[in-house]
């Protein structure tokens, strides 16, 4: 088994500030260098650096998530398992990121309104139904 070193990189924060460092030599052929001062690396999905750019997460995770819940909604499931499916396949993309990224409570409101929408339209949630129908535990 081999890790992937040449895809590694090093970044060296003291303080919030960027510290200069020399590359990590592990032997003659592999080094491990530092990441520049404006580039990210991407861990889980997310890219990742001296700052998080939320902004630009933000849009690509909500684009991922709806892609998630219009591809499950043309599917020929049932309407239990099409929101079962949404929480295990296209809950967890937004999810992941809470822990990373400052959401506001207004934003995840948002998402959740355009998602009973889309829902709605498709005929698989009614407006005035229950929360409980259309949050099914995992």
């Amino acid at each position: 088994m081999e890790f992937g070193l040449d895809k590694s990189a090093t970044l060296v924060l003291k303080h919030g500030k960027l510290t200069k460092s020399q590359n990590v030599n592990l032997n003659i052929q592999t080094i491990i260098r530092n990441i520049e001062l404006n580039k990210t690396y991407k861990y889980l999905g997310i890219e990742e650096g001296r700052d998080i750019d939320n902004s630009q997460l933000k849009d690509k995770l909500v684009k991922e998530y709806y892609h998630w819940v219009s591809q499950i909604v043309k599917t020929e499931l049932n309407l239990r398992n099409k929101i079962i499916a949404i929480s295990i396949l296209a809950l967890p993309v937004l999810v992941y990121s809470f822990g990373v990224v400052n959401w506001l409570r207004k934003e995840t409101e948002k998402i959740d309104r355009k998602t009973r929408k889309h829902l709605n339209i498709e005929g698989i949630h009614q407006p005035k139904a229950g929360v409980n129908r259309r949050c099914v535990k995992r």
